[in-house]
């Protein structure tokens, strides 16, 4: 309720402002000098926003306080108190009373659908079905028609007064009025398309698509057809189609088409439905692998399961459930094989949370998912969740080619490994090789040859095991470093075992680290 007065005094100090103003709009300035179309206009019923909105006002403030602006400055530029009577009734000047059903906007610039008490009942509707926001928009579902129904009215200003470019649509405008109410009542900004999307179905028993049967019937090539449920085919009327056909169409042709005025309203517009669809949430954080029986991702060969379980589902099923989504989609920074571990500070990750009723997280709240999710498995471990962007996401992907990944590999020999072999290794700089598509994934990937860089070579031996030495290495994305290693019959080269003249396999191999600051914002440093 407090929300509520402080959203009142806002409208009536910007109503204060603009009744000291000294210069009047523009709209209002082309209102005054067409003073035959003005009443024309006004003498139809149509309302004080859609007669600024027709004379190309623009300016959101001035929509949301058309009445007290017109009222001043309409009064004064005549200099005619009677012509200009704004509140009147049929009784006074052929005037409408405002309480009728404006025939340009078919009421939603009016009271009924701007009023605090109407917003309010959004709020409610948001609040009650649990929905937490970041940023929203708002849509609108118009009875049939209602495009067509204001643009008669914007060419009959056009041909009789004079030709506005840019002028707002009705839907446009609504926004315009309703915006900073809205925004103050969910304490958060309405940005483009972007957040929870909050869609309000109205219909208007009198505009029953008259003039999209014009449409179709003038136009049939530019309407899908379609069989409806009694059997015969119809031309479908979709926004997409209606508005391409609108905007092809000249005036001249539109004119003929669809006469002024058109037909009048007598029953004010509905509220019908309000549906809230939410956005999707974007989650971004490290994960380690702890097991050499856990995917990924989920992994089925011929409809059977491979491994234990998979990286994927363990961290979504606790993120849906905190956010209460639909579903989710996972992506990572490259991929470890199910025998690999993901160690150090771990591989970055993103979860889209789709449908999420919640859109946002604090700190402490994310915190303690992270704390579920780890002592729910021994086998995983995340880090640093957070919420980001849709845009940060890309980053993931971007730049493949340019990351670097840090591995370690227990490589062992038939014969015992010497000083010597060591030595060859660790005198290694950088290596360019060569690499074939390895013969495990050729059944799912296309054969073609790679050049990767593989660098910091490390070799040292392991106390006990005459036969092994720990190999550690950076390496370009993108590089089979198990092949690297045993060469893959040859595919790849130069090879260790190449390089060494002797068999070299690997048995073990860890990834230690990945090249990437992620999550945005989290400096390189504090992932060291």
């Amino acid at each position: 309720m407090h929300l509520f007065f402080k959203v009142l005094y806002y409208l009536k100090s910007l109503t204060r402002i603009f009744a000291k103003m000294t210069d009047p709009p523009k709209a209002i300035l082309r209102l005054a000098s067409h003073k035959d179309t003005t009443k024309r206009l006004q003498s139809l019923g149509v309302c004080h926003r859609c007669l600024i909105r027709i004379a190309g006002e623009t300016n959101p403030t001035v929509l949301r306080n058309a009445s007290s602006i017109m009222a001043l400055h309409m009064t004064i530029l005549s200099g005619d108190k009677k012509v200009d009577n704004l509140d009147g009734d049929p009784g006074k000047n052929g005037v409408y009373d405002v309480a009728d059903v404006c025939p340009c906007c078919f009421g939603l610039l009016q009271e009924s659908f701007t009023s605090l008490a109407f917003l309010t009942r959004i709020q409610h509707h948001v609040q009650q079905n649990g929905y937490t926001l970041r940023t929203f928009w708002c849509s609108l579902t118009a009875p049939n028609g209602a495009d067509i129904r204001s643009r008669i009215f914007d060419e009959y200003w056009d041909e009789s007064a004079e030709k506005i470019s840019g002028r707002l649509a009705v839907k446009d405008a609504w926004k315009a009025v309703v915006t900073p109410v809205l925004t103050g009542f969910f304490g958060t900004r309405w940005v483009g398309h972007e957040g929870l999307e909050i869609n309000l179905a109205v219909e208007n028993a009198q505009m029953d698509g008259k003039e999209c049967e014009a449409l179709t019937a003038k136009y049939p090539q530019s309407f899908q057809e379609k069989r409806g449920p009694d059997g015969k085919m119809k031309r479908i009327v979709t926004r997409h189609s209606l508005e391409k056909v609108l905007a092809s169409m000249r005036s001249y042709d539109f004119n003929l088409l669809f006469p002024f005025p058109p037909r009048p309203l007598t029953v004010p517009s509905t509220l019908v439905q309000i549906t809230c669809i939410p956005c999707s949430v974007f989650v971004a954080g490290r994960y380690l692998k702890y097991s050499r029986t856990v995917s990924q991702t989920p992994w089925f060969i011929e409809e059977e399961r491979k491994g234990d379980a998979s990286v994927e589902e363990m961290i979504c099923a606790r993120l849906e459930a905190a956010f209460q989504a639909e579903s989710s989609r996972f992506m990572a920074s490259g991929r470890e094989d199910i025998d690999v571990l993901m160690l150090g500070e771990g591989r970055p990750f993103g979860v889209e949370l789709i449908g999420a009723k919640y859109a946002g997280l604090t700190e402490l709240e994310m915190a303690k998912v992270e704390v579920q999710i780890n002592e729910s498995h021994k086998d995983i471990e995340v880090k640093y969740l957070s919420v980001v962007e849709r845009s940060d996401m890309t980053i993931i992907k971007t730049g493949e080619e340019d990351k670097t990944k840090t591995y370690s590999a227990l490589c062992s020999m038939r014969e015992l490994v010497t000083p010597e072999d060591l030595r060859q290794i660790n005198e290694l700089t950088t290596l360019q090789i060569k690499q074939k598509t390895p013969v495990r994934v050729l059944h799912r990937r296309a054969n073609a040859e790679r050049l990767r860089r593989v660098f910091d070579f490390s070799a040292e031996p392991i106390a006990g095991k005459p036969h092994h030495f720990r190999l550690t290495m950076k390496t370009q994305a993108g590089t089979y470093v198990k092949e690297f290693i045993h060469s893959d019959f040859g595919r790849t080269a130069p090879s260790v075992s190449a390089l060494l003249r002797k068999e070299v396999e690997c048995e073990e191999l860890d990834v230690l680290a990945v090249d990437l600051v992620w999550p945005p914002g989290r400096s390189a440093f504090s992932l060291n």
